[in-house]
Parts: structure tokens; sequence; C-alpha cells
């Protein structure tokens, strides 16, 4: 049974497919939320390749997020309400990015490594270690507090210290080799 948005009931019929493991049903969703899901992204997203990543992020949340939803929203609305999370962590990230790579072209440190490596070593270690966790190798806030073990909340702050703290230690540098 093909899967009809327009049906009374298909929605709760999905769900109840899809937390069974119905490959059917997981066929039938992808069908027909990511074309919509995709359009969404697009309009809110700088470039279809960034769209393309924040919906397989999303997808995948909505994957795991079925197994423990009650269904008193529609799928539909449970799937938007990822995707606009998502949406926002994108954001979020670039806006961590923009501020790091600002920071370190506004101090020139980006022609001088040698500069940049001396400020980051008077970081202390756990502000160094999620400088080098996010930037270095690309993790995302969340993956960052399931690798130190603090919450999410807790990490979007020692970020931002550590940027903050970062900015201070490429300008004492900078100073001390003028």
């Amino acid at each position: 049974m093909a899967f009809n948005p327009l049906k009374p009931g298909s929605d709760k019929d999905l769900l109840s497919r899809l937390k069974s493991g119905d490959q059917r049903a997981w066929t039938d969703f992808t069908r027909e939320y990511s074309v919509r899901v995709y359009n969404f992204l697009l309009a809110k997203l700088p470039n279809a390749e960034d769209a393309d990543d924040v919906l397989s992020e999303t997808m995948l949340a909505t994957v795991k997020a079925v197994q423990t939803f009650d269904g008193r929203a529609s799928l539909s609305t449970l799937t938007f309400a990822i995707a606009q999370r998502k949406l926002a962590d994108f954001w979020r990230r670039r806006q961590q990015t923009s501020e790091l790579l600002d920071t370190i072209s506004t101090n020139a440190v980006a022609t001088d490594r040698l500069e940049f490596m001396e400020a980051l070593n008077k970081l202390p270690k756990q502000s160094q270690d999620v400088l080098l966790l996010r930037y270095q190798v690309g993790l995302g806030v969340q993956e960052i507090a399931d690798v130190i073990g603090r919450s999410y909340k807790a990490v979007e702050s020692l970020l931002s210290r550590a940027r903050e703290q970062l900015r201070e230690a490429l300008e004492d540098v900078i100073s001390q080799n003028e």
C-alpha cells in the first residue's frame, strides 16, 4: 500500500509501519518527504550542496526519532521540526566557523602558523581540545559533547569561551612578536 499524505489516517498507518521496520514504508516516507524537506531547506540555505547535507542529517535524525515518536502530532510535523533544528545547527556551525576564521584573518595569523600554534598552546587543554575537535576534526557540538562527556549547552559555552581565549592569545602573541 503506497503512502498518500492526503488520505485520512495514512499518516498514522505509515508511522505504524515505520516503527515496525517495514522497508516499503521507509521507501514511501523517503519518496514523499525528501523532496518536500529538500525544497524547504533549499529556500533557507546558500546552495544545493548544503541542502543535501542538511537533508541527510534530517532524514537520519527522523529515522531515530520515529522509534520513540508517540504520534500525537503528524509525521510531517515531526519531520519538519527536525529539519528546522538541523537548519539551526547548520547556521550555528557556520557562524562558529566564520567567527574562528575572522579571528584568524583579523589577526593576520592565517599566514603565520607558528604564531597561531603558539597562541593555541597558551590555552587551557580543554579549550584546545574543543577548538581542535570542532574546527580541525569537524565534529558538531553534540558530537563533541559525547566525546568529552559534557552537555550540549556546556560545550556551546566552552567553545564560545575558547574562541575568545584564542582571540586574546593571538593578540598577545602578535604584540609580543612585533
